[in-house]
């Protein structure tokens, strides 16, 4: 499932969760918590 190929191709920047295992999927809870995760530990030096 996930996002639609034309919705991917119409934004500007696309964040990919590398995912191993037999998962396929995140909620959308959990992938913003990856995502600010990571960016407090890129913007925090």
């Amino acid at each position: 499932m996930g996002v639609e190929q034309e919705v991917i191709n119409n934004s500007d920047v696309v964040i990919e969760i590398p995912q191993y295992g037999t998962k396929h999927s995140l909620n959308i809870s959990v992938s913003a918590g990856i995502v600010i995760w990571e960016l407090q530990k890129q913007y925090r030096g």
